[in-house]
């Protein structure tokens, strides 16, 4: 706990007793700095801020990307560009089915790897911990929640089908792009639920962390890779990613924005006095 001092001369004082400075410090440390960081703890878990992110998604943005996200297929299915991209990934480009399975896995391996570094963070009562990692298993909550609701009123066929990916006329099928069946295939093929994921959980932490600088930027190179994964690997059709990415932007940007003010960190300006020369101005906050 750094204290930043600023030392005052002043002449004439009386020396202070050592119990009084002893009795100040105790009621520092021990009374409004602890109220202040449990109060500060409270709400950086995953389950605050839910009324500041709603408030925050019916936003304009928020809600242009959503909106957005919803009219993609309905410009790329019927015009034929959905089918066209997916001939460019497996025809021109190195793509084919099940390309890797590194895409498929990724965001499992993060759900896995946040769970346990949240749950190693409250066993250490560690707020930065907290803070750093609560916005983004909100946004991937409550991302998984809206695109799995998605999927089912949609229906969207997945690019194979459940057909044979070695047949050679499997790319010769240009009706299955706009083979939409609302409530009658279950978890279905749009939006991509893991670029919806992992773009959600990038810009939670991208709006969460704005004075981390670039740094906080460095989710997205990870989810335009997985993203890349789905559409190389023939797992989605290429409007299915974009609007995933859309909808996780939208998600996880209002998720980010409610936490951001709860990482900031809380201080507490006092007065100490300092013998019989004066008294010092003193700042507390954790680090």
């Amino acid at each position: 706990m750094p204290t930043h001092a600023l030392r005052l001369r002043r002449r004439r004082w009386p020396r202070a007793p050592r119990w009084s400075l002893a009795l100040f410090a105790t009621l520092e440390l021990c009374g409004a700095y602890p109220a202040r960081a449990t109060e500060s703890c409270s709400a950086s878990r995953p389950w605050a801020e839910l009324g500041t992110t709603g408030a925050n998604f019916v936003q304009p943005l928020p809600l242009s990307l959503t909106a957005l996200a919803i009219a993609t297929p309905f410009g790329f299915a019927p015009t034929g560009l959905d089918q066209r991209l997916r001939v460019v990934a497996q025809h021109d480009l190195p793509g084919r089915p099940d390309l890797e399975p590194v895409s498929v896995w990724t965001p499992y391996v993060l759900a896995g790897g946040l769970t346990i570094g949240y749950a190693v963070s409250e066993v250490l009562d560690s707020c930065s911990g907290k803070r750093l990692i609560s916005p983004v298993i909100q946004a991937g909550v409550l991302t998984y929640v809206g695109v799995g609701a998605l999927k089912l009123a949609a229906g969207r066929r997945w690019p194979n089908g459940g057909a044979n990916p070695s047949a050679p006329d499997r790319l010769q099928h240009p009706e299955g792009a706009h083979d939409f069946r609302p409530f009658q295939r279950g978890f279905a093929g749009w939006p991509s639920g893991h670029t919806a994921l992992l773009v959600a959980g990038a810009s939670a932490f991208r709006a969460a962390n704005p004075a981390l600088g670039w740094t906080a930027w460095l989710g997205y190179p990870l989810a335009l890779g997985v993203a890349g994964g789905m559409w190389l690997g023939d797992h989605h059709y290429a409007s299915d990613i974009v609007s995933g990415a859309l909808l996780g932007e939208a998600v996880g940007g209002s998720v980010g924005k409610s936490f951001s003010r709860a990482l900031n960190v809380p201080g507490e300006v006092s007065l100490v006095p300092i013998g019989q020369t004066g008294f010092a101005v003193q700042w507390l906050g954790p680090w």
